[in-house]
């Protein structure tokens, strides 16, 4: 039995893939784990990088959660998605504990999309809550082996929010498009290098 569940194991937590093949080599791909911190301008161009992620994570059979608590358009609408819709409105504790308790419910090894993390900030307006709530987030997910995408729009957070979410995150990257050509640009990559890793890509 130890066997067949070590062998279950070792099937679900091979080689996740952000379903961009240069991606995985620029950052040695991903691991079980990893929270990605995505700075993008918009929305849209988030959707660049998890649409990809969705359609690999499909593909290789991962449960994936969509945790929606925005008032933007739905970042997925992808067959086969779980979407779990809480209200941050109730406030910072009880919108944590939910969210906490989501995760616990679920268990180990499910991926997860986050709405933009923006969305809280317009409901709590408060900076420090928005980090808090990712503080406490963040190992949670870690400890359940699980992988979890969320946005960050660039410039609507303090530079302190960001940087006790890049102290806490496992990858925080920015991404940007220019002349429809995207660049991502890895700010912290824990637990891998290589000497290129920290340039911007194409």
């Amino acid at each position: 039995w130890r066997a067949s569940l070590s062998a279950m194991d070792a099937t679900a937590t091979a080689h996740p893939s952000t379903g961009i093949g240069g991606l995985d080599a620029a950052l040695d791909g991903l691991r079980i784990g990893d929270n990605v911190v995505w700075r993008v301008a918009s929305l849209a161009d988030f959707a660049l990088v998890l649409e990809p992620f969705l359609a690999r994570s499909r593909a290789d059979g991962r449960r994936v959660v969509y945790v929606r608590f925005g008032d933007h358009p739905p970042l997925v609408a992808e067959e086969g998605v779980e979407v779990r819709a809480l209200d941050p409105s109730v406030g910072f504790e009880a919108f944590a504990t939910a969210v906490h308790d989501l995760v616990e419910e679920t268990g180990r090894l499910a991926f997860y999309v986050f709405d933009s993390l923006a969305g809280l900030l317009e409901v709590w307006h408060s900076d420090l809550m928005v980090m808090n709530f990712f503080k406490v987030t963040c190992p949670f997910l870690y400890d359940l082996d699980t992988i979890a995408y969320f946005p960050l729009l660039r410039d609507v957070t303090t530079q302190a929010t960001v940087a006790g979410i890049r102290e806490t995150t496992q990858l925080l990257l920015d991404l940007h498009v220019v002349d429809g050509r995207t660049y991502v640009h890895p700010l912290k990559v824990d637990g891998r290098s290589s000497p290129t890793m920290f340039f911007p890509h194409e």
